[in-house]
């Protein structure tokens, strides 16, 4: 029975050590997909987190903020699921009759997700869809008007390194 119990405090230990490595403060690394950039997410609870992601390619950058609600997947340590929203401000560059002019755009945006953060290695991988509604635009020479309505295309991968285990 000693030995039964000792086991068994011995393996709480170990697990309740696990489930502590796996938690992390604060992340900050690249974010690799449809907007490529930099992502800092830190939690303000046990289960919430802010996001900032700072996206930028040849034509444009934005800048977004997020409110994430977080939870374990599968019962897996160390794998767990997000879900949030939030809004975005940038800028981008187009061509209109033969010049190049600026358009600043803002909207809301939503995030769903995975996330898996190594018990042995300060290291967080993470991929999500973030659909955003941008309600700015511009219109081109042609008459034609970009920008503006719904993009449910935005996929990317996290790599992150944490901090605060």
């Amino acid at each position: 029975m000693k030995k039964l119990l000792s086991l068994t405090v011995i393996v709480l230990l170990f697990a309740a050590t696990t489930v502590k490595a796996q938690s992390y403060t604060t992340a900050l690394g690249a974010r690799i997909g449809t907007e490529s950039g930099i992502t800092l997410k830190h939690f303000i609870k046990s289960k919430a987190a802010l996001e900032g992601i700072l996206a930028f390619d040849h034509h444009s950058f934005d800048i977004t903020g997020l409110y994430e609600v977080q939870g374990n997947a599968f019962s897996e340590p160390g794998l767990d699921w997000f879900v949030g929203g939030g809004a975005h401000i940038g800028s981008f560059r187009y061509h209109h009759n033969d010049y190049d002019d600026h358009a600043v755009k803002f909207g809301l945006d939503g995030i769903l997700g995975l996330e898996y953060t190594f018990a042995g290695a300060p290291i967080n991988v993470g991929v999500d869809w973030k659909p955003e509604i941008n309600f700015t635009g511009y219109d081109d020479h042609n008459g034609h008007h970009y920008g503006e309505g719904f993009y449910a295309d935005n996929f990317a991968l996290s790599v992150r390194f944490t901090f605060g285990r």
